[in-house]
């Protein structure tokens, strides 16, 4: 059984960058969901420099937006010439038409990034990048046979594909804000099964394919218990469906952690305070890499109420560390899962 795991939720401002690290046989290890660029920093591509990998297990580009991918290229440019051997790649762009890629961003520039990470990727095929998953539902990738540590993925399925390309074939040309919006749909959600413990990444996911994994899966969320759950679309009131939520069985005992990754933007306002409250009324201790909008207004409710280090970060809503902006960083030992 593996004696410790982390993972970290990366501050890259609005947008998410998630580690998943862990020893095995003696190596260390590691995995990537999605990598984002915070200004000018990349920083996946500076831990990975750190702490000198010499492979990536897995790394994962959960759907095609820009908050995503943004630092995507340097890390394989990085891993190209260091010779860094990246086992599996995985992406949801199977379900894609071949010239709908270029709907995917609004912004040109974000379009042409997207479409050099793409042209890396593939020029990468069978030299450092070992194997390429398409991702669909009911698709399991094992992570290391020997700890059984594995990671399966939810979504999306056929009909989250048909949803995503009908909104594109209504005019993208005219409506392109709404046919990038529509690449959520492509959205994975994933499962992530240590033993008995088990992670729920979202991504951007829609209540569309929130319902979808209800109907089913519904005898694996019968089967399985919840340490730790991501918020949809960084906490957005759009994604949140609370029917999703209630099939979602968590750990009692142990602790429930629910955690969105959101920052400053000019459009957005990320996490939404009803998404918060009502993980609070369920009983979650709540996480976010950046205190502000709606999670600003959950630190000020926890002031005022009685009760609030009974569901605070820290066991303290007095904790100074709880109002910086930072990555959160969660370690999996003996079953249970703690920020440190």
């Amino acid at each position: 059984m593996i004696q410790t795991m982390k993972i970290t939720y990366k501050d890259v401002g609005q947008g998410d960058s998630i580690l998943l690290e862990w020893q095995s046989s003696g190596k260390e290890k590691i995995a990537i969901i999605d990598c984002n660029k915070k200004g000018n920093s990349n920083p996946v591509l500076e831990h990975l420099i750190n702490k000198g990998y010499s492979e990536i297990e897995l790394i994962v580009l959960s759907h095609p937006h820009r908050d995503h991918f943004s630092g995507l290229l340097q890390v394989l440019n990085y891993a190209e010439a260091k010779g860094i051997m990246i086992k599996n790649f995985a992406h949801t762009l199977k379900w894609s038409a071949t010239n709908f890629w270029k709907y995917f961003e609004v912004s040109s520039s974000d379009s042409k990034l997207l479409s050099k990470t793409i042209s890396k990727w593939g020029e990468l095929n069978d030299k450092i990048i070992k194997r390429f998953h398409g991702l669909q539902d009911n698709v399991t990738l094992p992570l290391d046979d020997d700890l059984g540590l594995s990671l399966k993925f939810l979504s999306p399925c056929h009909r989250d594909a048909q949803e995503y390309q009908k909104i594109v074939e209504n005019d993208a040309d005219k409506n392109i804000k709404e046919a990038s919006q529509a690449a959520n749909y492509l959205s994975t959600v994933m499962l992530l099964s240590l033993g008995d413990l088990n992670v729920l990444f979202t991504a951007d996911a829609e209540v569309f394919a929130l319902q979808n994994i209800i109907a089913q899966y519904s005898k694996l969320f019968k089967e399985k218990t919840f340490h730790l759950c991501q918020l949809p679309h960084h906490g957005s009131f759009k994604n949140h469906l609370e029917e999703f939520w209630q099939n979602v069985k968590t750990n009692e005992t142990h602790g429930k952690h629910a955690i969105a990754s959101a920052g400053k933007h000019r459009t957005y306002n990320h996490p939404s305070f009803e998404v918060l409250k009502h993980f609070h009324d369920e009983g979650y201790t709540l996480h976010c890499t950046n205190i502000l909008n709606g999670m600003k207004e959950y630190t000020d409710y926890l002031e005022s109420i009685t009760d609030a280090s009974l569901n605070f970060e820290g066991g303290s809503f007095l904790a100074e560390e709880y109002r910086k902006s930072s990555d959160r960083v969660f370690t999996i030992r003996d079953n249970q899962i703690v920020l440190i």
